[in-house]
């Protein structure tokens, strides 16, 4: 198991970093502003016009994009089904330490602290492999699994959250073959979103079939990637 630290980022929310990879699960520029403007304005959003949105993560990792999505899918009442695949979850005492609900309040001002810390909670003690509510509009299944492996409903979702680690680290999570899984799993219509902008992930994104725009992205990153099923 890799060490990992809890560092606080730019806009005062916490990320997790591992020294041995020297990379951390968010952007050390801001990880609330980061979820907020790549998974939430520019996934999320995008199909609010619709009665359900159907959402698949890859990479569950902290919490904090399934605990955004849940805060807006109640401000919404739009009901959310939001499936995530993490291969290495955070431990519980790891969670515990994680101030992620306290320092949501200035950007998402008509949720409580209370309710969001036992948001956040009942999201991680939610059990794997299974479907969970966890509030009126809100639906989880954390699924343990590899990106590589995992089998997936095809022509199912509306939107993935690609928020795995950077190419530097793990490019072979950025590939083809993974990304070929996403592309079956979205219906048409569909898009994945992503932080990163390099010119390796546009290109195996064009290849098996997306088209891929770039956006601007969050603070302290140029670009970013929406890459639509048509």
């Amino acid at each position: 198991m890799l060490k990992r630290e809890i560092k606080i980022t730019a806009d005062g929310s916490p990320t997790l970093y591992i020294p041995a990879w020297e990379e951390s699960y968010h952007s050390k520029h801001g990880a609330l502003q980061e979820a907020l403007h790549v998974f939430i304005k520019n996934g999320w959003d995008r199909f609010t016009q619709q009665s359900e949105i159907k959402v698949l993560e890859y990479g569950f990792g902290t919490g904090l994009n399934a605990l955004l999505t849940q805060a807006k899918a109640e401000e919404m009442k739009m009901r959310t089904r939001y499936d995530s695949i993490e291969k290495f979850p955070v431990s519980p005492d790891e969670i515990n330490r994680l101030p992620i609900p306290q320092t949501m309040n200035s950007f998402l001002d008509k949720n409580e602290e209370s309710l969001l810390t036992k948001v956040f909670k009942k999201i991680h003690d939610s059990p794997w492999d299974e479907s969970v509510e966890i509030s009126a509009y809100f639906n989880l299944n954390k699924i343990f699994g590899d990106f590589k492996s995992i089998e997936l409903q095809q022509n199912h979702y509306d939107v993935v959250y690609f928020d795995a680690f950077g190419k530097r680290v793990q490019p072979e999570l950025w590939t083809e073959q993974v990304f070929e899984k996403a592309y079956a799993s979205l219906r048409m219509g569909g898009l994945l979103t992503t932080y990163a902008s390099n010119r390796q992930t546009k290109r195996a994104l064009l290849n098996i079939g997306f088209e891929v725009e770039k956006l601007a992205g969050p603070p302290g990153k140029r670009e970013m990637i929406n890459a639509w099923k048509k």
